[in-house]
């Protein structure tokens, strides 16, 4: 499994599929290995482009999220700021078991290099300019993106996004890409299937990219095939392509 989920949001679903492997979370950032939560990977962004990152937010009124790696830090996230959650990021801490701590200014904590990803949520609107002024400002540093975030009333399509921000070569392909050499797997013989934009790369540079039938439309383009959507058994139908693949 890769996920843009921290462990914690979606050791839930390990747990329900018996995963005794790695599982790739935080959009690549970390990699853990699901049968006692260790981490194996980790790749965090450096304490002043944290600062950075949550400074710009903060000039454009939005509470920093600050996820870290919960096995150094003891909390899930650190919210920056003192604006009230939205209602999306409000539901996911009451729906989740998660942890986190605020502080008003990034200047009242003290990052330690725990931090994996700084995000925020708001309308998408709101976050392409913001995007923009981070691209321009920390150029090589990071890679950052806006993209419609899970909400209590839509899985996909949502006005609401998510700002997510990570070090500038992380991503879910690079951490599988990772685990490839660890274990003398060729690229080649890896497939992904994926439909949200944090698995572009996954899908793009796999030996074998499926986009489910719901899929962002920049996945569906660097994908080898579609299949069905996700609420119409498209998952099995991609199962069954790589079964079918693998007899040939």
């Amino acid at each position: 499994p890769a996920t843009g989920r921290a462990l914690r949001e979606c050791d839930h679903v390990l747990d329900f599929i018996n995963h005794e492997g790695h599982a790739v979370t935080a959009g690549g950032a970390l990699v853990h290995a699901a049968r006692d939560g260790s981490v194996v990977l980790c790749r965090g962004l450096a304490p002043d482009v944290v600062r950075h990152l949550a400074e710009v937010l903060a000039s454009h009124a939005h509470l920093a999220q600050l996820l870290q790696d919960h096995t150094r830090a003891g909390v899930d996230y650190v919210i920056v700021g003192e604006q009230r959650f939205a209602p999306a990021t409000e539901w996911w801490f009451e729906t989740l078991p998660l942890t986190y701590r605020r502080v008003p200014t990034f200047a009242h904590h003290d990052e330690q290099g725990h931090t994996v990803r700084v995000g925020t949520v708001a309308d998408g609107s709101m976050l392409a300019p913001i995007v923009d002024r981070l691209r321009n400002e920390l150029g090589d540093l990071i890679a950052v993106q806006s993209w419609s975030a899970l909400t209590a009333e839509a899985a996909t399509g949502s006005p609401t996004h998510i700002l997510e921000a990570f070090g500038r070569n992380v991503n879910k392909w690079t951490a599988i890409a990772a685990l490839c050499a660890q274990y003398g797997i060729a690229p080649a013989e890896t497939v992904a299937i994926g439909d949200g934009l944090n698995d572009l790369e996954m899908v793009r540079d796999a030996g074998l990219g499926i986009a489910m039938g719901n899929a962002d439309a920049r996945i569906e383009a660097g994908a080898d095939v579609r299949v069905g959507h996700h609420d119409a058994g498209g998952f099995a139908d991609a199962a069954d392509l790589v079964l079918a693949a693998n007899k040939r």
